[in-house]
């Protein structure tokens, strides 16, 4: 019983999941985003979540998908290598099943810049989170470059909303291919920038 209680976790913050514990991944590897981005990005997009299918490019814990599934998504898309954060992942994932056995989602273990195909499939209104390792720690310097190409290079229009989370010292085009930043928000060290076609 003491072991669950010191195993890291996060609530989901709203809608038919609302406090669900999630567990968190024990590797250095992945961050959790932080509830007050959580609650101040759905607070954003406010019922566009509802009915589209959100795809996680760096999926973690799956607080980010599994937030927008309890707040209406119809599909959540979760894409990470880790095979220890993934197992973590389809765990909290079983576990918001049970308690709402409507939901629908797919999990892939594999890299983010593998997931062209996966991307290219989507066939309804999606949006696209990204939170990728950031780009001070090492071996991770072009990070955020290669995630800023694989956006230049979507061409399936059904992806309307790219939100892409990183250092708040980072530079982010105003631009990507044919996605255009519509708004910035920043949270200390973190900020969420928003492209949309």
């Amino acid at each position: 019983m003491n072991s669950s209680k010191n195993t890291p976790s996060i609530l989901i913050n709203a809608g038919t999941l609302k406090g669900l514990k999630l567990a968190l991944p024990p590797s250095l590897s992945t961050r959790p985003t932080k509830a007050i981005v959580r609650e101040s990005f759905f607070n954003t997009l406010g019922g566009e979540v509802v009915d589209c299918v959100f795809v996680e490019g760096f999926g973690g814990s799956g607080s980010m998908g599994i937030e927008a599934l309890s707040r209406g998504a119809r599909e959540g898309v979760f894409i990470e290598r880790d095979v220890h954060s993934a197992q973590v992942l389809e765990r909290n994932l079983l576990g918001a099943k049970q308690r709402d056995s409507s939901l629908r989602y797919r999990i892939y273990t594999q890299d983010f810049f593998t997931s062209a195909p996966i991307l290219r499939s989507l066939q309804t209104h999606t949006i696209l989170y990204l939170d990728p390792p950031f780009s001070i720690r090492e071996g991770m310097a072009d990070m955020y470059e290669r995630c800023f190409e694989l956006v230049r290079a979507l061409s399936n229009p059904c992806i309307w909303l790219i939100a892409f989370e990183g250092m708040s010292a980072a530079h982010t085009p105003q631009t990507l291919g044919k996605y255009a930043r519509i708004k910035q928000k920043k949270f200390g060290k973190s900020t969420i920038s928003y492209y949309r076609i």
